[in-house]
């Protein structure tokens, strides 16, 4: 007799914007997360999943899974000073979809990976994310294997990643990661103690998430997923 493995908790891609996407959604910053076929909404207000959610991402996000079929989501990056595009990667593949959050629809073109992260690991599947420095300069962190790259951020794609990377990930992000995580996501809380900082990545790895505090440089702590957030939902 054999039993099932439970599926992993972790999302394959996490994307968090200013304000809601959808006209349904309450107002303020939003986190969402997307597994297999479906997403969810997180209120970063409320701290809490917004009612309603799971839902299917093909009546919401069309196009987007349609972009690579059978292929899974691996990550999706926005860099604020773009403008409205999100950047969503997929499985296996060197080219990404460029999603217009202001038509709510995918771009037509796919974009090359070297357009958007000149210099990134050439062969095989990495983990990026964007986050503001202490100094709130912007940059996308890549994570492959042991290994991570950085780029610093501006009005437009970087030309390339900064001087002397890849460097061991162990090195750069010390006590706390030493493999790639599945997936990551920076946000700052809006209505936390403003005695401490509200900056912070999540990363996500199997049933286990990681909160790293920007500023410091330094991990908080490491949970179960289900239990540092409220109403974590069970995709489909």
């Amino acid at each position: 007799m054999t039993l099932d493995a439970r599926p992993i908790l972790s999302p394959d891609a996490a994307l968090f914007l200013p304000g809601p996407h959808f006209a349904a959604d309450p107002p303020g910053p939003k986190l969402y997360f997307f597994k297999n076929r479906q997403f969810a909404c997180y209120d970063v207000i409320e701290e809490k999943l917004v009612p309603g959610y799971p839902q299917d991402i093909e009546q919401h996000w069309p196009g987007l899974l349609q972009a690579y079929p059978g292929k899974a989501l691996r990550g999706a990056v926005h860099v604020p000073g773009w403008g409205s595009t999100v950047y969503f990667f997929f499985e296996g593949e060197r080219d990404l979809l460029a999603w217009d959050l202001a038509r709510h629809a995918p771009q037509e073109r796919r974009v090359p990976l070297a357009e958007v992260l000149p210099g990134a690991f050439a062969t095989g599947e990495f983990m990026a994310v964007y986050a503001e420095q202490a100094d709130r300069q912007g940059v996308i962190h890549a994570f492959q294997g042991k290994e991570c790259l950085r780029w610093r951020t501006g009005t437009c794609a970087p030309a390339e990643p900064e001087p002397g990377y890849p460097h061991k990930t162990a090195d750069d992000w010390k006590e706390g990661l030493v493999l790639a995580p599945r997936t990551g996501v920076y946000l700052e809380w809006p209505n936390r103690s403003s005695a401490h900082s509200n900056r912070k990545i999540y990363f996500f790895m199997g049933d286990l998430y990681l909160r790293w505090d920007v500023p410091s440089n330094t991990r908080n702590y490491r949970l179960d997923i289900v239990a540092g957030w409220k109403d974590w939902p069970t995709y489909a």
